[in-house]
């Protein structure tokens, strides 16, 4: 709730607010590729999230009301029903939310699209966004060039403790029970402190700048298990439990407080990268979901079915690649050093289409992000933007790099 322009445009410019959150139907079919586009991991940390949600919103006498089906369908009910003329929610530049944006404003509704996951806005940036740099290191130095500081968060609209509610009865929220996996987990979601909820994320943050990890999360960034060798700020962001300001005001205020080195501008570094993706969605939309991506790659190959459930499932020649997938499919989490090594052992060892291998992810992570998820995909595969094509990694000599002991196989290895 901190930190939302969208729920702060809403508040200040409404005379009663109707909170609600509809899940898709479409999140729980198959996708083309045959698999449910969301997983039970990302499903829980959401239900936990939303549970939270509904008693912050509690305290201030307001209701979360929680609709599953089309959203077309349920809006069109509630406008008609309660005299509706205004949404507020946030703008996503992917295609499909682009579709779902458009069918809405059809219902006779004005839709006020608030985009707001970015550390930089896109008024900030040195350019237009037609304009946006096709590679990461450009983009980075024209805005650190600029000398650019990010705005800082917005506090929650008094408005909230004066505007009337609309109330409508509301469905129970219930979670699932957790599995034993999760206590392995580099994001153990079955524990309270990595629990779904702006709470939690704010906790998290907090006990993260209070301790000595930033001083040296670059050198332990790569690190393909354990809690504190990366910051875990991902699935709270994924699903804006948390926001990306928020975290580089705490960022600057460790660095003020402790010291600042390569490491902690490391951590506004993978921030930039967030974002970077995010513009190049804004510039391009939906085209990142074609098989070509953004990029002038050739794109010959064959997708082989057999081989892609094959490596979802964890069967590949490769115990190495088994190892990542296990740790994947058991706890929707994975380090970001495994995510592109499984990602280019799809691509360039099986020869299968990467928007597969995208699509899996979506389904299993618990950060799964459209902008961040594709956007690696291509960069991996070579259908981006970058013009030197795409990253493939020599799977035996990550392994000996960063598994030489051999404890992160041993430790997934078997499904």
């Amino acid at each position: 709730m901190k930190d939302n322009q969208a729920l702060n445009y809403a508040l200040n410019n409404s005379d009663h607010i109707l909170f609600i959150h509809i899940d898709d139907t479409l999140n729980n079919e198959d996708s083309s590729w045959g698999f449910k586009r969301r997983g039970k991991h990302r499903s829980i940390f959401m239900l936990q999230g939303l549970e939270e949600l509904q008693k912050d919103l509690n305290a201030y006498g307001h209701k979360l009301n929680r609709f599953v089906g089309g959203a077309k369908n349920i809006f069109e009910g509630l406008i008609k029903q309660y005299k509706i003329n205004s949404v507020f929610c946030e703008a996503i530049f992917a295609h499909e939310e682009q579709e779902k944006e458009k069918s809405i404003m059809e219902l006779g509704v004005t839709i006020h699209a608030h985009f707001q996951s970015s550390l930089y806005m896109p008024e900030d940036l040195p350019f237009k966004v037609n304009d946006l740099p096709d590679t990461f290191t450009q983009f980075r130095n024209k805005i650190e060039a600029e000398g650019i500081v990010p705005e800082d968060p917005v506090v929650l609209s008094e408005r909230i403790k004066e505007i009337l509610p609309i109330f409508i009865v509301k469905e129970n929220l219930s979670l699932p029970t957790f599995t034993e996996d999760y206590v392995n987990s580099s994001f153990p979601i079955s524990d309270k402190k990595f629990k779904g909820g702006e709470r939690n994320a704010n906790l998290y943050i907090h006990h993260y700048f209070k301790s000595k990890y930033p001083e040296t999360y670059k050198l332990t960034r790569n690190n393909l298990m354990g809690i504190e060798c990366s910051t875990k700020f991902s699935p709270w962001l994924s699903l804006g439990f948390i926001s990306p300001n928020q975290i580089y005001k705490a960022l600057k205020e460790y660095e003020r407080k402790n010291t600042a080195n390569e490491s902690t501008y490391w951590i506004f570094f993978e921030l930039l990268w967030r974002d970077y993706f995010r513009f190049l969605f804004m510039k391009y939309g939906g085209e990142k979901f074609y098989k070509k991506g953004l990029g002038l790659s050739n794109d010959n190959f064959q997708h082989d079915e057999k081989k892609f459930i094959a490596w979802k499932d964890s069967r590949t020649p490769s115990s190495f690649i088994n190892a990542g997938m296990n740790e994947l499919n058991q706890t929707g989490f994975l380090s970001n050093r495994m995510r592109q090594i499984v990602a280019s052992y799809l691509v360039n060892e099986l020869g299968c289409d990467w928007r597969a291998g995208a699509a899996w992810f979506e389904s299993q992570l618990i950060d799964y992000d459209v902008y961040s998820n594709y956007g690696n995909w291509s960069y991996i595969s070579g259908f981006g933007t970058d013009p030197r094509g795409g990253r493939h990694f020599n799977t035996e000599k990550q392994k000996s790099i960063y598994d030489q002991s051999g404890a992160y196989e041993s430790k997934w290895g078997k499904p």
